[in-house]
């Protein structure tokens, strides 16, 4: 079985935080990273190299990835956590997988890995396309 940081592909000494709010959320990041998550209210100032959310039920996916498409290096990864099919009317979830990864992909980012994050949360990964990497200013666009 691989380890938290080889499943989730954690930057080797390059900082990772992760934001969200709910219980499962949270409590999911503490006994699968410990200390080498940093749970944050706030994303820091700077680019990310390694960011995990918990999507939003409320509000615009499309403006929730924009602004995180942003802050990403070129190389970064960004994963996105939101229940899984059968426990999203539970979880008051109203996003398919599929919207959310569309949104994702709407702002220029593509999905190249999902992950179990718990028992009812799932995760993608996105990252910047290849292809724009070079093209994209060190400070996002």
């Amino acid at each position: 079985m691989k380890t938290p940081w080889e499943k989730f592909s954690l930057p080797g000494d390059g900082p990772a935080y992760a934001r969200g709010d709910s219980a499962e959320f949270r409590r999911t990041l503490r006994e699968t990273f410990g200390p080498l998550v940093e749970r944050v209210e706030k994303w820091p100032a700077g680019e990310l190299e390694w960011a995990m959310a918990e999507a939003p039920a409320e509000g615009s996916l499309t403006a929730f990835f924009r602004d995180l498409e942003k802050r990403l290096t070129r190389a970064g990864s960004l994963w996105i956590v939101f229940p899984k099919k059968p426990f999203l009317a539970e979880l008051k979830f109203p996003y398919s997988w599929t919207d959310v990864q569309k949104a994702g992909l709407s702002c220029r980012l593509v999905d190249n890995k999902i992950a179990a994050f718990s028992t009812r949360l799932t995760s993608i990964r996105f990252v910047v396309p290849l292809a724009l990497r070079k093209s994209r200013p060190p400070t996002g666009r």
